[in-house]
């Protein structure tokens, strides 16, 4: 009798489809001999297959047929209804994400919830999606390669500009793109714009005034020949799209201009020694932009980009850029690599003289949160969280005060809830928080709310948070 196989949901776009790849890799360590099966969008997944883990894909019209299936682990990583319906309808020993359950929308997974309550309240987190995928695959946290490929360059000269993005806040407009090119040409790198059918008018602008007639590439090819393309770059200038996590996979060298409402430690480049270009602001990385104007996509210059570029090409290994052609005004660069469990990280790169960048309040806020998460899901992780707490209270020992104290009013609020047998939260009861604590308590309302506040949800929100504050009280914590 064949094995039971494993299915995945994921209907989003191109690039949320390649940032899978790394789980179906780990799907297949940890069911060998299980064939694998993914609903994903045919637009999508009919030229990546080729470049894709060996897996069987299907359209999202047939979720009904496979909703009827019985599978060893099946895992929606979509927002769509008809994924929900199939995950509630299905049988699996192991079911991971949202379910639409007769009662309402129901979040199988510790790691799967934490992803869905990043929404619109994602300041601090540090978690990549593509290790949120798969985090909950085992019980403890354990590191293990996942198939990453090193970027290297293919010594052709060549670099690409990807041009498009989902939205135009998350890319430079023509002009910028054509004075980049520019002065890349003037270097001596050879620039060649790529994008899909929506790029090609912008495509055809870019060219026209970067009177490189001849880079357009927009449009014109398929995406297996985009990959070929690619594949012989020295480098891939890019926003956060499809295309940028295309190149990623295929170990192709990449500087990430990471702007607009986007999170560089969400949904960056994943392979280690890839480059990233974001702005030096505390608000980078927003769900969405409430302020007047995209002051993140302003700190952005053809100039700073071309030096990062320029540096990067010249010493992939050492990319800071030297100090005769100046900083980077405005610009944080930083380069992707992965921790001692594995964890995607992204590390600001030294300055001129090598000294490491002073570590930021969000930076050491982030590092905690990653920590304190882990420690409650795999206990063993303890050390690791007191170490970041640590860090964070040498650092900023006021900062960490009122973190600690803001813990324990928490905790005092879901004990009185539990005591209450409180069937409610207020609405607006994580937007309340300040900052450093919204992370966490939008995932306590969300955790109650996917326990539908029963007794024991609350109980569990006093016993982590009762951990949290042991961490930042330890003496208290033994007695």
């Amino acid at each position: 009798m064949s094995a039971d196989p494993l299915l995945v949901l994921q209907l989003q776009r191109m690039g949320d489809l390649i940032l899978t790849f790394p789980l179906l890799l780990a799907l297949k360590k940890r069911w060998p001999g299980h064939p694998i099966w993914v609903a994903a969008e045919p637009q999508f997944f009919q030229e990546l297959m080729p470049l894709a883990p060996e897996v069987v894909f299907f359209p999202p019209s047939h979720c009904p047929t496979l909703a009827r299936g019985h599978y060893a682990a099946a895992i929606n990583l979509s927002a769509r209804p008809e994924a929900a319906a199939c995950l509630a309808g299905l049988e699996a020993g192991l079911k991971l994400g949202p379910a639409a359950l007769p009662g309402g929308l129901h979040v199988h997974g510790f790691w799967q919830l934490y992803r869905t309550a990043l929404t619109q309240n994602n300041h601090h987190n540090a978690f990549h999606w593509s290790d949120l995928y798969r985090l909950d695959l085992e019980s403890a946290v354990r590191p293990g390669q996942i198939g990453h490929v090193l970027p290297r360059g293919a010594g052709s000269g060549r670099v690409a500009l990807v041009l498009g993005a989902s939205e135009a806040a998350k890319r430079p407009d023509a002009l910028f793109w054509a004075r980049l090119a520019r002065r890349l040409a003037g270097a001596g790198a050879m620039p060649v714009f790529l994008g899909g059918p929506a790029e090609s008018a912008l495509g055809q602008e870019v060219a026209r005034l970067a009177q490189l007639p001849h880079a357009n590439l927009c449009g014109r090819l398929p995406l297996r020949d985009v990959a070929a393309v690619l594949r012989g770059l020295d480098l891939c200038i890019t926003p956060d799209t499809g295309p940028m996590h295309l190149a990623d996979w295929l170990g192709v060298p990449v500087l990430n201009l990471s702007m607009g409402p986007v999170h560089a430690r969400e949904t960056g480049p994943t392979a280690p020694g890839q480059w990233v270009l974001r702005a030096a602001m505390s608000c980078v990385g927003c769900w969405q932009c409430r302020r007047s104007k995209l002051y993140c996509k302003q700190a952005f210059s053809p100039a700073s980009v071309a030096r990062a570029a320029l540096a990067v090409l010249e010493n992939p290994q050492d990319a800071r850029p030297p100090a005769r052609s100046g900083p980077l005004p405005g610009l944080s660069l930083c380069r992707t690599g992965r921790d001692a469990l594995d964890l995607y990280r992204l590390e600001t790169v030294e300055d001129q003289e090598g000294c490491p960048a002073a570590p930021s309040c969000r930076s050491l806020l982030e590092d905690f949160w990653q920590a304190a998460f882990l420690f409650l899901y795999d206990p063993s992780l303890r050390p690791l969280a007191r170490q970041r707490l640590a860090a964070l209270e040498n650092a900023f020992p006021q900062l960490a005060q009122r973190l600690a104290f803001g813990l324990v009013r928490l905790c005092a609020q879901c004990a009185d809830g539990l005591k209450q047998r409180s069937r409610e939260l207020p609405a607006d009861f994580w937007r309340a928080e300040p900052p450093l604590l919204r992370l966490f308590a939008g995932h306590t309302h969300m955790f109650l709310q996917n326990a539908d506040f029963t007794p024991q949800g609350w109980q569990t929100a006093v016993d982590r948070l009762t951990a949290l504050c042991g961490l930042c009280f330890p003496d208290k914590a033994q007695q």
